[in-house]
């Protein structure tokens, strides 16, 4: 029966944990992101020439389908050699999984991986972590912005 009770009263605490280190991980994923972003911008001001560049950056995560291209402005926009524009859903992911360049924090088109991709139109994106679906990324090539709501 004492064991009952410590369960019961213990429980919640350990959910809680489990909480926690997911709004953790996903604070922790999104600011990656976001400085990703920002450092492949600071990277089109040195060498970019003020023009979108196809192939821009190497990546190294196969998941990536390619090399990142940068629009315009000097934001991620594509990589897979077809255009220098953030136009699709397809877009969405393989900007994620190279401005990430890591397998830690998966994107698919449905809840199957870490985080769900919805392309938004205007070559923008948002980003649903799966296991706490009120957390969103939300990325607009245009400027660059991203917006982190936790």
């Amino acid at each position: 029966m004492i064991l009952g009770i410590i369960a019961i009263t213990a429980a919640p605490k350990f959910i809680g944990l489990g909480t926690d280190a997911k709004r953790a991980a996903f604070t922790a994923i999104a600011a990656a992101f976001r400085t990703g972003v920002e450092q492949v911008h600071f990277a089109w001001l040195i060498r970019g020439n003020g023009q979108e560049i196809q192939n821009f950056i190497a990546i190294s995560d196969p998941l990536a389908g390619g090399d990142l291209s940068v629009n315009s402005a000097g934001y991620p926009a594509d990589t897979r050699g077809y255009s220098r524009k953030l136009d699709s859903r397809r877009d969405c992911d393989d900007v994620w999984r190279a401005v990430l360049d890591s397998q830690d924090a998966l994107v698919a088109s449905d809840d199957t991986a870490d985080f769900k991709s919805v392309y938004e139109g205007s070559n923008s994106c948002t980003y649903t972590y799966v296991d706490l679906p009120q957390f969103t990324v939300f990325y607009n090539s245009n400027s660059g912005k991203v917006t982190i709501n936790n």
